[in-house]
């Protein structure tokens, strides 16, 4: 590994431990670049700017939330729950980790790529499991459903989920979250 890509990783790792420690809205350019030893202008070197620094750094948390999912042995699990083992994984980091999955959620480059088209979207790997996930179980239980419409739901759930238990509305309960995704996966009319 090259020093300029290892510079480039200690960058998104020190970023990621700041981002936990005091969350992304806190998170200064100047302080991160000196943390890592470098000058500013060092860090512009390697990312364009804050938003090209958090796409990389949602790219990696995604990627790390689905490393365990899609893949298939002779032992496979069902898609279905492959998708709520997936929401299970993103509680579990939440309570661990809140302000990392603060970030990958809701910061401002996040609700822009939610609201780009799926070529975009298709490169975070978690976006595109759950819509993987979500194909699958349709086809697999050949439900009549709309794949996209359905993403939209189990996605804003699990968003809207995720901020009631953020805010103490409520704490999050495994039966609540299976029950809603088997509710959302459900043939038409039935």
């Amino acid at each position: 590994m090259s020093e300029k890509q290892q510079t480039k990783l200690k960058i998104i790792d020190t970023a990621l431990e700041e981002i936990e420690q005091q969350g992304f809205e806190n998170l200064s350019l100047r302080k991160l670049a000196s943390n890592c030893g470098l000058t500013t202008g060092a860090f512009y070197r390697h990312f364009a700017n804050k938003n090209d620094l958090f796409m990389v750094l949602m790219l990696k948390l995604s990627a790390t939330l689905t490393s365990g999912v899609g893949q298939k042995n002779i032992h496979s699990i069902s898609p279905r729950k492959e998708l709520l083992f997936l929401g299970e994984n993103i509680f579990t980091l939440f309570s661990e980790k809140k302000n990392l999955v603060d970030f990958l959620f809701f910061n401002p480059v996040a609700q822009s790529i939610y609201a780009k088209n799926e070529k975009i979207q298709d490169t975070f790997p978690l976006l595109k499991t759950v819509h993987q996930l979500i194909i699958e179980i349709i086809d697999r239980e050949t439900l009549d459903l709309d794949p996209t419409t359905t993403f939209i739901q189990v996605w804003s759930f699990l968003q809207g989920y995720m901020l009631l238990v953020r805010n103490g509305v409520t704490q999050f309960d495994t039966e609540l979250l299976a029950d809603t995704l088997n509710s959302l996966l459900l043939k038409k009319g039935m």
